[in-house]
């Protein structure tokens, strides 16, 4: 059965590899947090954010969460988490996914092509660097001969963790991956996902329980309620565009509420458009208001079967009040 873990997202404040980050990634650690996640969007970059953290840590996992896959080769992937891996002495988490094409094509340059294909086959390359130091693969999207030139010490090789919204992704997440990483989930909606997880890693000859469930908690601990619903509201709107997040939205109920977020927004209503997503909503999604309603979210979650809840803060990120829920959530 997989071992109950807590993480935390650096965020906020605490998003860069700072002195005042360390300090914090040490208290986590100490408090008892089992991992440690770093996203990455337009910097700083997340490997070597977590590389920093590596030299102020000696237990918490350290993960991505999570790189697109299609802006860095298989190659360059497999030897900076190696890399991390080594310095951290078996500690590296590969947090991946497969992204939009808004960010990989439009950000990056990159191509965005076949994601399925492409994450099958980015983690097979990925796994036969991290057993063997080398890969030699021909694939639809990827090939790759590389012979890594790195002595490489640590038992622990780095785990994979797949970013899964919909049901392929899920699926194949079960096959492929150490774990799987959720996302705006409702926590009555988790455990459809966990068994499509569970009978795809039964049916690949897998273990179920071996395949960690991990999912960001999201919270608003700040005492303005309605702002904090505010907030929630603007954030969710930024993904009504992205087609993977508006598909897994359509399955819980939320596709008109972003259908009318993409028609204000294209009728040159920006500003007001994510007023048109419901307060009940928000809710299903993240915890609001006090400390004690954020350690209630990771426990909803826990129940629904999350085996690894990620708290990730919201709303007032100030320095003083995220070391307040890091402290707050320890335990939960």
């Amino acid at each position: 059965m997989a071992d109950l873990k807590l993480g935390l997202a650096m965020t906020g404040p605490f998003s860069e590899p700072t002195p005042a980050a360390a300090a914090l990634a040490r208290e986590a650690e100490d408090l008892g947090y089992s991992s440690l996640w770093v996203a990455e969007f337009a910097g700083p970059d997340a490997i070597v954010t977590l590389t920093y953290h590596a030299l102020h840590t000696r237990r918490v996992m350290l993960g991505t969460g999570v790189l697109p896959i299609q802006i860095r080769t298989p190659g360059v992937m497999g030897m900076a988490f190696l890399t991390l891996n080594e310095i951290s002495g078996g500690r590296a988490v590969a947090g991946i996914g497969v992204s939009s094409p808004g960010l990989v094509e439009t950000s990056h340059g990159a191509v965005y092509r076949k994601p399925l294909t492409a994450m099958r086959e980015y983690v097979q390359i990925l796994r036969q660097f991290f057993n063997e130091g080398r890969a030699k693969f021909e694939g639809q999207v990827y090939r790759c001969n590389l012979r890594l030139q790195m002595h490489l010490t640590q038992a622990q090789r780095p785990r994979i963790y797949m970013a899964a919204l919909n049901p392929p992704m899920v699926k194949l997440a079960g096959e492929l991956g150490d774990g799987v990483l959720f996302n705006f989930c409702p926590p009555e909606m988790v455990a459809e996902r966990i068994a499509l997880v569970r009978a795809a890693a039964a049916g690949a000859g897998r273990n179920p329980a071996d395949v960690d469930i991990a999912m960001y908690a999201f919270m608003y601990v700040m005492d303005d309620r309605a702002a904090a619903l505010e907030n929630m509201k603007r954030f969710l709107a930024n993904y009504a565009f992205l087609p993977n997040y508006s598909r897994m939205f359509a399955t819980f109920g939320f596709g008109d509420e972003l259908e009318e977020v993409r028609r204000l927004v294209k009728a040159g209503k920006r500003d007001t458009a994510h007023q048109a997503i419901s307060d009940a909503s928000a809710y299903r999604l993240s915890a609001f208001g006090s400390l004690d309603a954020g350690r209630e979210w990771i426990k909803r979650c826990r129940a629904a079967g999350v085996t690894h809840p990620i708290v990730w803060a919201l709303g007032d990120t100030s320095a003083k009040r995220f070391g307040e829920m890091v402290r707050a959530m320890a335990g939960a």
